[in-house]
């Protein structure tokens, strides 16, 4: 069986798509496609030979691997359209830590945008980055870098009971520990509103909070682009990004309080 076949021709995918809208009559199928009668029953009897359709009273609807086969075929067009969308970030960036599940999925950063700091936008990665870490109530980073304006702001967040997770460096952990309060982010790790896991293989920079979701790579050379992120408030790019985190932190060590004595 050929399940591919649904996704080989654009007539095939019309028919699949519309159909996925829910039960259509042939009529219904030919004016809401524009194609010639003979070619779409011949469609319709392809599918159904495949198990994708079947057939009522005169009407047409998917089958339970029809509906399948449709989703399958929207996730390849987002996803075709993030790549094509947003074709300068991947394509001069390393792509390679983002496991191949996401990748896959990228469909669900359609709704993202592109930050790029030009010459007559000084910071302007930096300024959007730190708007959203300002307004948010909960926040998952994963920082491969070290900003010090960053540290008033977590410590900010955490002093109105908000929740912060950190995925970081050694590095960046013991930057961190030079210009933080420590007695404060001590309380804060006892209480648990502040955990802190490290991890010494960080080659993506991401921040996903209640409201927002970022996403900072390394260039095809090794040095993180701090001019370029990808940032969305979408619900999808959000649990996208939630689930980046959790895998890179299945990965990571937690400290504990005694680090900071």
């Amino acid at each position: 069986m050929d399940y591919l076949s649904p996704i080989r021709s654009e007539l095939k995918q019309k028919i699949i798509l519309k159909l996925k809208e829910g039960e259509k009559k042939l009529a219904e199928l030919k004016s809401g496609i524009d194609g010639r009668e003979t070619s779409i029953l011949h469609v319709l009897k392809e599918f159904e030979n495949l198990n994708l359709t079947t057939k009522n009273s005169g009407a047409y609807s998917l089958t339970s691997l029809g509906i399948i086969e449709a989703q399958i075929f929207l996730d390849i067009v987002s996803t075709a359209e993030v790549i094509e969308k947003f074709k300068e970030f991947w394509l001069n960036h390393d792509i390679k830590p983002i496991p191949p599940q996401l990748i896959s999925r990228l469909g669900a950063l359609k709704e993202s945008v592109l930050v790029h700091t030009e010459k007559t936008q000084l910071g302007q990665v930096y300024i959007n980055f730190m708007q959203i870490l300002m307004t948010s109530k909960k926040v998952s980073g994963i920082s491969p870098i070290f900003h010090p304006d960053y540290v008033p702001i977590i410590e900010n967040l955490l002093s109105q009971g908000n929740n912060v997770d950190l995925v970081i460096t050694s590095e960046v952990l013991n930057k961190t520990l030079s210009t933080a309060h420590l007695d404060e982010l001590k309380k804060n790790f006892v209480e648990g509103t502040l955990k802190i896991f490290l991890n010494k293989d960080l080659r993506f920079a991401l921040t996903v909070t209640d409201k927002n979701f970022s996403l900072g790579l390394f260039t095809l050379d090794g040095d993180y682009d701090d001019n370029m992120d990808l940032i969305s408030t979408s619900p999808q790019a959000i649990q996208w990004g939630e689930e980046l985190f959790q895998i890179k932190l299945k990965e990571s060590t937690r400290i504990g309080p005694e680090v900071l004595s």
